[in-house]
């Protein structure tokens, strides 16, 4: 889910700075973790004094190079051991790039696409080059929606080829977005409904060796998200910003539908922190306090799920 700076400056802020948020436990009882869904922006870029959604709080960092410094604390911290990382903003690919440079060992770059006037896509031959060096191994974050498309919109279409040629995971925006972002003038053609995860399908068909990753487990949308996960077994589902914006319970709801319904070994953690490293712990936490999750399924959700699927292992 990636925040518009523009649509949260328009949300408000608050002159209340907080200090990053504590976990509840510290980093040496807390086994690895994979993060399958972070951000990064440009070294240089202003980052807003925008509120925390969960809390209304808001924490005060200079610019990208301070926001990377920060979640890059958080992360050593709570022992997340790998993070895959998009741009949000600005260049994106050199935003990702410039978090590997930083920490090759921990971070996988991903290349994040929209596809709208504002944001227009990459040159494939760019990103051929990127996946073939290395450079990038995730195409994703894709926000098809923002853009007012669906994944199976012809423009699209080479990329996803190129991505099942190289056997690249593509992780795609899934669920809703931020509350009226549709009127922000970045994205007037985004709609809540082309978030409805059933609408892949048709993608999915024409490229069926894809693996494909739906971001936000495409909340609120329950039943599609079983349906697609039910019948495309090469799709997973990551966790990010529903397991710390949304209310506990409300989450810990639709967690365990989907591990009900026999997906936990399909679920992935991500956090989606955006403009927030304090968000980073409190998506770990989220899992964490899901009491009827044992103890291998948390192990399967914060680490074995995303390294079968990212092929770490």
């Amino acid at each position: 889910m990636i925040m518009d700076r523009r649509r949260f400056l328009q949300l408000g802020s608050s002159s209340a700075a907080i200090s990053l948020i504590p976990s509840a436990f510290a980093a040496t009882t807390q086994p690895p973790i994979i993060d399958v869904h972070l951000h990064a922006y440009p070294a240089d870029a202003p980052i807003p004094a925008a509120k925390n959604p969960a809390t209304g709080k808001t924490v005060m960092l200079k610019d990208g190079a301070a926001h990377r410094t920060a979640c890059f604390a958080e992360m050593k911290r709570l022992n997340i051991v790998k993070a895959v990382v998009s741009g949000g903003d600005g260049d994106r690919l050199a935003a990702a790039t410039a978090w590997h440079d930083a920490d090759p060992g921990r971070i996988i770059p991903g290349a994040g696409i929209r596809g709208s006037e504002d944001t227009p896509l990459p040159d494939l031959s760019v990103l051929r080059s990127a996946f073939t060096e290395g450079r990038m191994r995730v195409l994703g974050e894709v926000t098809s929606q923002y853009a007012g498309l669906t994944l199976d919109d012809p423009k699209y279409a080479p990329y996803l080829a190129l991505a099942q040629e190289l056997d690249i995971p593509v992780a795609l925006h899934t669920g809703t977005m931020p509350p009226g972002m549709s009127f922000d003038p970045c994205c007037r053609t985004a709609r809540a409904r082309l978030g409805n995860p059933g609408l892949v399908e048709e993608a999915l068909n024409r490229y069926p060796k894809l693996r494909l990753n739906l971001m936000h487990a495409g909340w609120p949308y329950l039943d599609d998200t079983l349906s697609i996960l039910f019948h495309y077994p090469q799709v997973n589902a990551d966790l990010g910003a529903i397991d710390w914006l949304l209310p506990r319970e409300e989450f810990h709801a639709y967690l365990h539908s989907l591990a009900r319904a026999g997906f936990g070994k399909r679920l992935m953690f991500g956090t989606d922190q955006m403009y927030w490293p304090e968000g980073i712990a409190m998506a770990v936490d989220g899992v964490n306090s899901a009491s009827f999750l044992t103890h291998e399924e948390k192990r399967d959700i914060f680490y074995w799920n995303a390294a079968r699927f990212y092929k770490l292992v």
